[in-house]
């Protein structure tokens, strides 16, 4: 490799942020350390001098990045990520390095910092799955090619779809309450007309998704579902004091462990998980007075509060008044 050639490709590897060792530089090129200072005084020469940096103790060559993604922005979109719980650790390390990678140089400290938290227990995830970004890849190629796809799917509902095989054309994907989801058109087997039904399906409890070779569904207009209709929903509020809370719950306990956060389940002296008289099981934590009674409401029957009294109070004095709405004069 000639020396313009050389210099060219190091510069590269620097405006990458990579760092140049002296020494590791000279065994790669073969060439002389006072040949690879040349080298560095060319690219010196080329660049801001406030950029150039040279780490007299370690030897290193590299330059300091300026803002790509101004850092407020990158500042702001790291905690928002951070307080969807939506990604798993590793996922998120993986997105977090990406947005740092944007930032100048003396800032990334402060993207760094955030990170750390990921190794701690203070990022507490939904859920641990760390294969979101692969399904949003495959689900976004099918929407916007208008193809269909074959998925398995585990369902809350035991008699929903749960580990069948399942074929439809994504129509719209999007993120709300801590889960990404997926609007999906599929033919109704029972329906005399074929028309199909439009439903919506979490990303996180797809088992495998296939994007098929053709089109082969048609999409009525009236089945195209405005997903802000259904994203523009909310059901826990920061704000009352913070309680201990008892909750008895019959349906599909993981997803309200997953809508509370530090929530947990009773188990016995053997750890077996205890049950309720009526098939329930007991949740219990700590959160915010209004954000607990507003989740209560929005779980109809298969929930009853068992603690404290004053949740239990303020439940049904809303549902007595609600009740009382309904009465005819």
């Amino acid at each position: 490799m000639d020396s313009p050639a050389r210099v060219a490709q190091i510069f590269y590897k620097m405006l990458n942020g990579t760092h140049i060792n002296l020494d590791e530089a000279a065994n790669e090129y073969k060439k002389s350390k006072r040949t690879i200072k040349r080298d560095m005084t060319i690219i010196h020469r080329v660049v801001p001098k406030d950029s150039f940096r040279h780490d007299l103790k370690t030897d290193d060559y590299y330059l300091l990045q300026g803002d790509v993604l101004p850092f407020e922005q990158a500042f702001a979109i790291m905690k928002v990520l951070l307080g969807t719980r939506a990604f798993g650790k590793a996922e998120m390390a993986a997105i977090g390095q990406s947005l740092t990678s944007l930032v100048a140089t003396k800032n990334q400290k402060d993207m760094t910092d955030m990170l750390s938290a990921l190794k701690g227990g203070s990022y507490l995830p939904v859920n641990h799955d760390n294969n979101l970004i692969d399904r949003i890849q495959k689900l976004n190629q099918a929407i916007k090619q208008h193809r269909p796809i074959k998925f398995n799917y585990h369902d809350s509902n035991p008699k929903g779809h749960s580990y069948k095989e399942n074929v439809g054309v994504p129509i719209s994907l999007y993120f709300a309450n801590y889960y990404f989801y997926v609007i999906i058109y599929r033919e109704n087997s029972d329906d005399e007309k074929g028309n199909g039904i439009t439903y919506v399906y979490r990303l996180d409890r797809f088992e495998k998704i296939k994007v098929m070779p053709r089109k082969q569904l048609e999409i009525p207009d009236d089945k195209r579902t405005d997903e802000a209709s259904i994203r523009n929903k909310s059901y826990l509020l920061n704000s009352g004091n913070i309680i201990s809370y008892e909750f008895i719950y019959r349906g599909y306990y993981p997803a309200a462990l997953d809508q509370l956060p530090n929530s947990k389940v009773k188990k016995d002296a053997e750890g077996e998980i205890i049950k309720t008289a009526d098939g329930g099981v007991i949740i219990y934590g700590q959160m915010f007075f209004n954000g607990a009674k507003m989740w209560v409401h929005g779980q109809g029957n298969k929930v009853t509060v068992k603690a404290p009294q004053s949740l239990i109070t303020a439940v049904k004095d809303e549902l007595q008044e609600t009740l009382n709405s309904y009465q005819i004069h």
